[in-house]
């Protein structure tokens, strides 16, 4: 399949308060018009989004709440259905991580990491695809990780839900391409708020690194790291183009995905070299 994206989307994408799932719903809504229905926990940057989006000319319904909470998925797909009369493309963008040291992480840790970051994603696209199917482009977004071709320490909960997302894209690019588009995101460092929303080390959060006046940060603001406007600009051109994609994102990403690729023991033993966890500072 290769349709490209028409004028009026209707679109259901998840964790769009803020960072990535808010910047494309932006994006959408000022070149598309689109009919948008966004979810995250927050109500009121939820509001705050759909105002932007109305100011820009296109349509917002908001449903604040835990994305992994019982009927989330199936009560998504129903406002847009009554809403605006279909589903056209959907953003599993929602995502969440727990750092730390593989030992010091617990069974119901694994389990909210992978409801949040594989399960949600898995039953929003069920929940959706016959609707999918009916649109002229239906289009399936994934935002995985470059933690979801290559592991690192401090991360093993996180890619390993990320890697698990990644495998059911690429799956469904290769088994419904043909009928729905599957586009798989795989970004490496995007300056957004989920570093800081969860918990993630300053020596690990571009954000807060970009912000320094100094040769790290200026390398992270301009090569290591893109900015969130960015990111969405990326994803809606492969959106635009029509078919299934694979986008890694971020020439670090890139740098180490293809590495990965032709010589996994040596990025294996670099990342081996990455702390699990950093000191806290005094």
């Amino acid at each position: 399949m290769s349709n490209k994206i028409e004028q009026h989307p209707r679109v259901i994408i998840t964790g769009a308060s803020t960072g990535i799932g808010r910047g494309l719903a932006l994006l959408l809504a000022e070149k598309y018009k689109a009919h948008l229905v966004l979810t995250a926990r927050s109500q009121g940057d939820l509001e705050s989004a759909a105002e932007q989006v109305v100011s820009l000319g296109g349509k917002a319904e908001v449903v604040a709440g835990d994305i992994a909470a019982d009927g989330m998925v199936d009560s998504l797909v129903e406002k847009c259905i009554t809403t605006y009369g279909g589903v056209d493309i959907v953003v599993n963008n929602a995502g969440m991580a727990i750092p730390g040291k593989f030992e010091n992480l617990t069974m119901s840790d694994w389990r909210r990491l992978f409801e949040v970051n594989f399960f949600t994603p898995l039953a929003l696209t069920y929940a959706a695809l016959p609707h999918l199917k009916k649109s002229k482009a239906g289009k399936i977004v994934n935002v995985s990780s470059v933690a979801g071709k290559i592991a690192f320490p401090g991360s093993v909960s996180y890619c390993s839900s990320k890697f698990a997302l990644t495998a059911l894209s690429e799956g469904l690019a290769a088994e419904i391409g043909n009928e729905v588009d599957v586009i798989t995101v795989c970004p490496g460092w995007v300056r957004t708020e989920f570093f800081e929303k969860n918990a993630v080390a300053g020596q690990k959060n571009p954000t807060m690194i970009a912000e320094r006046n100094d040769l790290s940060g200026a390398l992270m603001k301009h090569v290591l790291s893109i900015s969130t406007k960015q990111c969405a600009s990326d994803i809606e051109k492969a959106l635009a183009k029509g078919g299934s994609h694979e986008l890694i994102l971020t020439l670090p990403g890139q740098f180490a995905e293809r590495l990965h690729g032709v010589a996994p023991g040596l990025m294996r033993f670099i990342a081996r070299g990455i702390p699990a966890e950093f000191p806290e500072k005094k």
